[in-house]
């Protein structure tokens, strides 16, 4: 019996170092191969699951790797074997992609149920969840190599991780571009329909990317911008007070944004905004969203800002991300080299944590290039 964690060292090691893996395959089992790794982003516990059920099968040929959980028929448990072994081993290699503890912990994969073709399991992208079951159905039924498909599993995602590179500076045809072309580009980014989480963060990004240019104009000179943190970081944990924040020359929060994503402005998000800065001296916090408001909440969200603003010297200001973007970039004397920035951050962020996914990359990178938005 081969030691899993030398399994998984010894195929990874030669997927970097053999080429054309994918070619010992028949077109057929590249295609499945394929379509789980462009969908490992969104499907991590897919990747998880089907990675543990490879090693599993390597190390131990008799056992039937569809039979996940030790209630059924000679199953093995492959949340255990997943936590001791593959989750750290794709938290060092391919870091995005990892679970936090186990595939298992996901609902559409932890039943009780064997992994075979018609697994009830509720897998969101009903291709991925084809292309785990016929790779688990291949291997048991006509006794295809784990081997194999590990190493091409392995290969696909080397390349996941290291090819792409965003195209971060637009350089052709920057004195022709308007204000109006990029905010169409950046309406285009934020609502296209991407099929993976952190499309919210994309405004985040914007915002910021328009403070770091403004930080120079007088209202900002001798203010920091504080570095962003991570979309999934609360404020309280973090002791700050929005997604985006400056500080003053004594280091004392200045202004604050928060932003929302298809998220109306309400009044207990006024008053959630409120409780964050009381006991700080701030003196603007903008609410931004890219959602319309609630015409009922109009009247209620105006008057807690004016009662606030009595008790508090800092004014609230609700706008929408949009408006104020264009607001931003009137202000700047090359509004193109917003473009850049937030290029630029959307890679920075892109290569810290897993809120951006490579589909916004690549999305960003056609806008750029498309004839539309060139006068």
């Amino acid at each position: 019996m081969k030691n899993p964690r030398l399994i998984l060292e010894e195929v990874y090691q030669n997927a970097h170092v053999e080429h054309n893996i994918l070619s010992v395959l028949s077109p057929t089992k590249r295609e499945w191969v394929k379509v789980v790794v462009a969908g490992a982003e969104s499907q991590k516990a897919v990747l998880t699951v089907l990675v543990t059920s490879l090693v599993k099968k390597i190390e131990t040929p008799s056992q039937d790797i569809r039979y996940h959980k030790v209630e059924l028929p000679n199953g093995y448990s492959g949340r255990s074997f997943d936590t001791e072994y593959v989750t750290p081993f794709i938290r060092k290699k391919f870091s995005r992609l990892a679970m936090r503890e186990s595939g298992w912990l996901t609902r559409s994969l932890e039943q009780v149920h064997a992994f075979t073709l018609d697994f009830p399991g509720k897998i969101r992208n009903a291709s991925v969840k084809n292309a785990f079951l016929q790779i688990l159905n291949d291997i048991e039924e006509n006794q295809a190599s784990p081997e194999e498909y590990l190493l091409a599993l392995f290969e696909l995602l080397i390349d996941y991780m290291e090819s792409y590179v965003a195209n971060p500076v637009l350089r052709e045809g920057r004195d022709s571009i308007l204000i109006e072309n990029i905010i169409e580009m950046l309406k285009v980014h934020f609502f296209h329909s991407y099929g993976v989480s952190g499309a919210s963060r994309l405004p985040v990004l914007a915002i910021y990317s328009a403070y770091e240019l403004l930080m120079r104009y007088d209202r900002y000179i001798g203010k920091e911008l504080c570095p962003l943190r991570s979309h999934t970081t609360s404020d309280t944990r973090s002791s700050g007070i929005g997604d985006i924040e400056v500080l003053d020359e004594q280091g004392d929060f200045f202004e604050g944004v928060e932003i929302k994503h298809g998220i109306p402005i309400t009044p207990m998000l006024v008053q959630n905004a409120f409780d964050k800065f009381i006991t700080t001296g701030v003196c603007r916090y903008y609410l931004l969203t890219t959602a319309e408001p609630e015409v009922e909440d109009v009247a209620a969200v105006r008057e807690l800002i004016y009662r606030f603003r009595s008790e508090h010297r800092c004014e609230i200001i609700v706008n929408g991300i949009i408006p104020s973007l264009k607001y931003y970039l009137r202000l700047l004397n090359d509004p193109v080299m917003f473009l850049d920035r937030y290029g630029n951050n959307m890679q920075a962020d892109f290569n810290v944590s897993t809120d951006i996914k490579r589909i916004h990359l690549q999305r960003w990178d056609e806008l750029l290039v498309s004839v539309p938005y060139r006068v």
